[in-house]
């Protein structure tokens, strides 16, 4: 199994702190946040290549970071064509082009690289493999009210993902989709047709929502820690809970 990092965003809303630095190495906890994805990527079992995508702008701050902390895993850093953000391609988009270049064989773990998480990657990962389908994480938000925000799953009979609909008035339950995936080599074979017929490259969810009509997803629901790092107050609320967790403080 191959992981694709999706760090091509030039997060717009959190300027001007990723005026010169991207969103995934942010520091959160006195750390970049891309660090806590690797810290869970290593050891993974059957882990192959990891391909790190993003943008021309900012390769050069993502090769300095592989060159001091990818020690322990085979990663490639893919540069997509785009300096500014009209020209990015979009999550999906990111996808079929490195599906197209680079290649990666069978199931791929797509992970967003601005993503925070609790659970064990290891614990999913093992979860697809008893599935052998694809899985989205989902983290449940708590209220209606908080789910009309985010990409919101219904689920069937043993967690199989019927819909995923993308901030619906009526939210048919509390699960978010996080950006965290395993899409099967099936449904990574499906994205140029996803993007042959007009649909929008921009987010993985709008993928899923049409690829969970075509082949078998399930979801895995997790608890505990999840960040959603769109606003400079989430960031500034992860960054105190990171240092809570690793039992430090911030200099204020």
């Amino acid at each position: 199994m191959d992981c694709i990092i999706l760090a091509g965003g030039f997060a717009r809303r959190l300027l001007p702190l990723t005026e010169n630095t991207p969103k995934p190495l942010l520091p959160v906890g006195g750390r970049p946040i891309l660090s806590y994805i690797f810290d869970g990527l290593r050891g993974l079992p059957g882990l192959g290549r990891a391909y790190l995508t993003t943008n021309r702008r900012f390769s050069e701050h993502f090769s300095a970071f592989l060159a001091a902390e990818g020690a322990g895993l085979d990663c490639e850093l893919f540069i997509e064509d785009a300096d500014r953000e009209g020209q990015k391609p979009g999550s999906v988009g990111a996808l079929a082009n490195l599906l197209a270049r680079a290649r990666p064989g069978g199931d791929c773990l797509v992970i967003g690289g601005d993503n925070l998480f609790g659970f064990r990657l290891g614990d999913f990962v093992a979860r697809q493999r008893e599935l052998g389908s694809s899985l989205v994480a989902l983290y449940d938000v708590g209220s209606r009210e908080r789910a009309s925000l985010y990409g919101i799953a219904r689920l069937g009979p043993e967690g199989r993902l019927l819909e995923l609909l993308e901030k619906p008035a009526d939210p048919p339950s509390t699960l978010a989709s996080t950006a965290c995936y395993v899409f099967t080599a099936g449904v990574m074979a499906s994205l140029p047709e996803f993007i042959a017929e007009g649909n929008p490259p921009d987010a993985a969810g709008h993928f899923v929502a049409w690829a969970c009509k075509r082949f078998p997803f399930y979801g895995y629901t997790f608890s505990g820690l999840w960040y959603d790092i769109g606003s400079k107050e989430v960031y500034a609320e992860a960054d105190e809970q990171m240092w809570t967790l690793r039992g430090g403080r911030r200099d204020r």
